[in-house]
This record gives C-alpha cells, structure tokens and sequence, in this order.
C-alpha cells in the first residue's frame, strides 16, 4: 500500500517521511522553551523576570503544569517523533501552544472576578493535568521503543494503553488541557478549552491518521480496528 505525503510546506505531520531535519524541531523547541519565562510575566503580573518573585502555590502549579507540557513536547520533539517535522509545523505548533497558555495564565489572573473559577479545583486539576501528560509520555515511549526493535518493522504496536484505545496520546491531551484550563478558570473553562481539542481530534487528526494509517497498512489495521474498537474513549468513541 502507497501513502501520499505531505508536501514540505505543509503544517501537516509528514506522515512516511523519516528523514531528518533540525531547522523545524530547534525553532519548535525555542517557542515550548519560551512559554516558561511568559508564563511567569503574566501569573506575576510582571514586566521583568529579574528580580524574581516568589510565587504563591496556586501561581507555583499553574506555571508547573505548562512547564511540563513544554518538557513532553520537547521530549517528544527531539527524541520520540519519528517523522520530519517542517518549519511551518513547528511555527504553527508553537505559536498555539504559547498561545492557549498564555490565554490560560491571563484567566487565572481573573479569577477574582470570574463566577465559575473554584480554588478547589487546582490540586484535582494539576493531579489530572499531571496524569494525562505523564501518560501519554510513557505511552509514546513504549510505542517508541517497539518501532525502533528492527524485529517488528512494518508492525504496528498494541501494547499498554494502546490496547485500549487506537489514539492514546490524543485522550491524553484532553485529559491534561481539562485538568489545566479546569485550575486555572473553573469547570466551564476547562470544558471550553479542552472542547476544542475534542473538535479538533474527531473532526481532523483521528479522521487523518487513521486514514493514512489504513492506506499504509491495509488489511493489519482493519485487524487492529477491530482488536482495538475505541478511537479516542472506551465506551464513547
């Protein structure tokens, strides 16, 4: 089976293109490496990092929880993604990423007059966030080391979570944006925010994928389809 790929100025994965690149990860690395210092400037309500402010705990576990999702997606970036990653992915990556946090660090800034915002949602939401982010690092981890053994090249791997639902690493990111959103901006927030990576998932990366992933493998994904029968959530999707 023949799969098309993207082309190089594409912002979609360049799904069956493994050859390396540096530009596009480095400048996807320096936009998640950035959002710890902005993060701060906005929780502080600061014009400069220096000299530093000490945080209290809510503001500690707010800037906590992106710093972790920019260590996953740069480890991610630089030691599991197999495919090229083109500089306009990364941009457009990046730029999002920065740009939701920042969003989500100037609604807790808010939340003195903001109805739905709950100070007992922090712990339970940066335990989620915490969870959902730690996951789907390990997940990719073992599906990393699976694809790496040349024993199992053209297989695909079914193992651990994967075993449960065909696209573990897009539960997880539901799971750790709702927690985080949820913290910072209450409930309705969390919903709101974590809605559109459900929209996004359903509507265009799972549709995606799996496509590329039936055209690449034919008759052994129709097996894992089966094997595997939730997309995104047991029970649901």
């Amino acid at each position: 089976m023949s799969t098309q790929k993207a082309p190089e100025n594409s912002l979609s994965v360049q799904r069956g293109n493994y050859t390396s690149s540096l530009p596009g990860p480095l400048l996807f690395v320096a936009f998640r490496t950035l959002t710890v210092p902005i993060q701060y400037l906005i929780l502080t309500r600061s014009t400069t990092l220096l000299p530093l402010k000490s945080l209290t705990l809510s503001q500690t576990l707010l800037l906590a929880m992106p710093s972790y999702i920019a260590f996953k997606h740069i480890t991610w970036s630089l030691l599991l993604m197999r495919e090229r990653m083109t500089l306009p992915f990364a941009f457009f990556g990046g730029i999002s990423d920065l740009a939701f946090e920042c969003l989500t660090s100037y609604i807790y800034t808010l939340h003195p007059i903001n109805p739905t915002y709950s100070p007992s949602l922090l712990i339970p939401g940066t335990i989620l966030n915490i969870i959902g982010i730690s996951t789907e690092l390990i997940s990719e981890i073992q599906r990393h080391k699976f694809k790496s053994d040349p024993r199992n090249k053209g297989k695909i791997y079914t193992g651990g979570l994967w075993g449960i639902v065909r696209n573990v690493n897009y539960a997880c990111n539901i799971l750790f944006a709702f927690g985080y959103a949820s913290a910072a901006g209450g409930v309705v927030y969390g919903v709101m925010y974590s809605g559109i990576y459900v929209m996004n998932f359903m509507g265009n990366a799972i549709p995606g994928i799996e496509a590329y992933m039936k055209g690449k493998y034919g008759s052994q994904w129709e097996a894992v389809e089966k094997k595997v029968k939730w997309r995104l959530c047991p029970g649901i999707y």
